[in-house]
């Protein structure tokens, strides 16, 4: 995208064509200082430099540069930043990873009024979330709860604690165990992805195919 194709139009194309999340970073990077100086425009192009800087927002997390996406919060124009709800939610769900509050950080990125350009980024990054939050739990626990595995993974906490197995089913369905006599759940240790930028960010992952289809 040329400095002067730099438009909404052109903004969706960037989107819609980056393969992966590095290559929406690499397309987007290049632009901030351009987002920036528009922002100073008296007729600046608000509904642009909030898609923007959200697209740019989302494309930090999934590339796993929290901190970096910290940064550039700050260094969005900051009246937009307190007055344009995208970005408010940008910085309450980054807030919400940040102090590991899983089921806060479902809630926002399912229930939140994404605008439809973003919306395939963050449903992507619900997928990557529920990936990543999957992998770490299976190597941090031994065994878990139920209700406490659904919390992690964005599924509905009391409807597994009063006896729902289908988030249970969904679990086993991936090679996690279940003692029945006590009711914990035990993960299958899942080895790191070394190859997990490669794919597509718009591509449904095996987990969603499994359990995302149960949202608390």
């Amino acid at each position: 995208m040329e400095a002067s194709d730099f438009s909404q139009a052109q903004l969706a194309a960037a989107i819609s064509s980056a393969a992966t999340p590095s290559k929406l970073y690499d397309t987007l990077s290049p632009y901030e200082e351009e987002a920036y100086l528009l922002s100073f425009q008296e007729d600046r192009p608000v509904e642009l430099l909030s898609h923007f800087y959200a697209a740019y927002f989302f494309s930090h997390l999934l590339t796993d540069q929290i901190y970096e996406a910290r940064f550039l919060t700050k260094r969005m124009p900051q009246d937009l930043l307190h007055t344009d709800n995208s970005l408010q939610n940008c910085v309450t769900l980054l807030r919400a990873i940040w102090q590991h509050k899983h089921e806060s950080v479902y809630k926002i990125l399912r229930e939140s009024p994404w605008p439809d350009l973003l919306k395939p980024i963050v449903q992507s990054y619900d997928t990557y979330f529920q990936d990543k939050t999957l992998r770490e739990v299976s190597r941090v626990y031994e065994a878990i709860r139920p209700a406490a595995a659904a919390s992690y993974l964005g599924l509905d906490p009391e409807s597994t604690a009063r006896g729902d197995t289908a988030a249970i089913e969904k679990l086993i369905a991936l090679g996690w165990t279940r003692d029945e006599q006590s009711g914990l759940l035990y993960p299958k240790p899942i080895a790191d992805d070394s190859q997990k930028d490669a794919r597509s960010y718009t591509d449904l992952s095996q987990i969603m195919a499994l359990i995302g289809s149960h949202r608390g």
